[in-house]
C-alpha cells in the first residue's frame, strides 16, 4: 500500500528541538507504517511553528491535492491558514486540519485509501457497450472528463460492431449459479453472458456498462442477469449506459472491494425513499429468486432482499463537480409489482430529503453495505468534487 508523504515545516534555521517531537505527534494520527517523512512531493504539510509559509508555497503545484495540518503551538495552525488561503487563491485543492482534532486521524487514514484507489483506478478501461440511453438526460459523460478526474479510458462500442449474441454458446457455469432460483429456461441469457464475457476479454476492458433496451425490443432478452453476475465476480457492470454511475461504481470497487447496486429511485416522501433495480449482485441479497425483467415482463432479473440493514447511497453529478453522499437505515424490503425487482426503502434525514427532490444530481444512485460516508467524503475532498450540505 502506498504511504503517505509527510513534509516538516518550521521557521528558516529552526534548532533541532523544534523538530524533536514531531514524529511521536505524527505517530498518533496514523502508524508509522503507513507514512515516511520527505523533503520533496510530501502529500501533507505539517506545520511546527510560524514562518513556515514560504518553505511550504515552495513545495505545492497545480493539480496535486495537499493536507495541511497545524496546532495551536507556535503559530503553526496560522502559518497553515495563510498557506491554505494562497492555495485557494491558486485553485490549488486542500484541506485545513487541526492537529488535535479527531477527525484529523480518520481523514489521514481514509486517505491513504484513496490514494491507492485513485492510482489503481488510473489505466483503467471503461465499455459503453451502444450508447447512452435516450432517458439518461442527465448522466452522459464526455470522454475526456472521465480521463482527465479518474484515467479512465473510454471505449465506445456499438452492438453492430459486435457478433450476434445468438452465434454464442450457453454458458454452462453461467446456467449452474442460477438455474437453481427460477424456472425460467436461462439459455439465451447465458448467451449474452458469454456475448459479454467475450468483449471485456478481447477489449482488456475492466468495467462495461451496456445499453440494454435493443437486446429486449429485439431479441426479448435482457442483459440484467450477466451484469449481475460480473458484479458479484469484481467486474463492474452497469446498466442503461449510465457512464455517471458506473464511474461511481468503479471507484467504489477501488476504495472498498465492493461493487454497488445502481438502483432507481421510485419515490421520496418524508418518511421513506424507495430505490429499486433488476441488477443487484447475488451477494448483497438474501432469499433471491431469478424472475422476468420489470419494464418489459421478459428476460430475467434478480428479486432478493438485501443482506445489510445499514447502506451508504451516493451519487455524482455528470460534471464530477458535486456528489450526494447518505447513511441510511433500511426501513422496508417491499416486493411492488409497479416497481423493478430488487427493492429496499430507507430513512433519510429532512435534509436528504430535500436534497433529493430540489437538487437531484440525476435518477440512478449506487447502494452499498456499510457506513462508507467518511471514506466518500474524502475521496471527493482529494478529487475537488463538493458535497452537497
Amino acid at each position: 500500500m502506498d504511504k503517505l508523504n509527510i513534509k516538516l515545516l518550521a521557521f528558516p534555521d529552526a534548532p533541532d528541538a523544534v523538530f524533536t517531537d514531531a514524529v511521536s505527534r505524527i505517530d498518533k494520527l496514523i502508524s508509522p507504517i503507513n507514512y515516511t517523512l520527505t523533503e520533496n512531493n510530501p502529500d501533507v504539510l505539517f506545520f511546527l511553528s510560524g514562518g513556515s509559509e514560504q518553505s511550504a508555497v515552495k513545495l505545492v503545484s497545480e493539480g496535486r491535492f495537499y493536507i495541511l495540518i497545524g496546532s495551536r503551538h507556535e503559530n503553526a495552525y496560522a502559518s497553515a491558514t495563510e498557506v491554505k488561503a494562497y492555495l485557494n487563491d491558486q485553485n490549488i485543492q486542500s484541506v485545513l486540519m487541526d492537529e488535535e482534532d479527531p477527525g484529523t486521524a480518520v481523514f489521514l487514514n481514509d486517505f491513504i485509501l484513496v490514494k491507492q484507489a485513485l492510482k489503481q483506478l488510473n489505466g483503467k478501461n471503461l465499455g459503453l457497450i451502444g450508447k447512452v440511453s435516450d432517458w439518461l438526460v442527465s448522466s452522459a459523460v464526455p470522454s475526456s472528463i472521465l480521463k482527465e478526474k479518474f484515467g479512465i479510458n473510454l471505449s465506445v462500442i456499438p452492438w453492430s460492431d459486435l457478433p450476434h449474441f445468438t452465434e454464442f454458446e450457453a454458458s454452462g457455469p453461467f446456467l449452474e449459479a442460477f438455474s437453481a432460483s427460477t424456472c425460467i429456461d436461462l439459455t439465451e441469457t447465458a448467451k449474452v453472458n458469454e456475448l459479454l464475457s467475450d468483449t471485456i476479454q478481447k477489449r482488456n476492458l475492466d468495467a462495461i456498462t451496456v445499453e440494454c433496451f435493443p437486446l429486449v425490443r429485439k431479441n426479448s432478452v435482457t442483459a440484467c442477469l450477466p451484469l449481475a453476475k460480473f458484479n458479484n465476480e469484481g467486474i463492474p457492470a452497469g446498466c442503461e449506459g449510465d457512464l455517471t454511475a458506473i464511474t461511481g461504481m468503479m471507484l467504489c470497487r477501488e476504495l472498498t472491494g465492493i461493487i454497488p447496486w445502481i438502483a432507481n429511485i421510485n419515490k421520496v416522501t418524508d418518511e421513506v425513499c424507495l430505490f429499486s433495480h433488476c441488477t443487484i449482485a447475488p451477494g448483497l441479497v438474501t432469499s433471491y429468486s431469478v424472475t422476468t425483467h420489470f419494464e418489459t415482463g421478459v428476460g430475467t432479473a434478480i428479486e432478493g432482499d438485501y443482506k445489510a440493514d445499514l447502506v451508504t447511497i451516493f451519487r455524482f453529478d455528470n460534471k464530477f463537480s458535486k456528489a450526494f453522499i447518505a447513511t441510511a437505515n433500511i426501513t422496508g424490503r417491499p416486493k411492488s409489482a409497479t416497481a423493478c425487482r430488487t427493492q429496499i426503502e430507507v430513512k433519510l434525514t429532512p435534509n436528504e430529503v430535500k436534497l433529493l427532490r430540489q437538487s437531484p444530481l440525476g435518477n440512478h444512485h449506487l447502494v452499498f453495505p456499510g457506513d462508507c460516508k467518511s471514506l466518500l467524503n474524502t475521496a471527493c475532498s482529494v478529487l475537488g468534487i463538493d458535497v452537497q450540505q
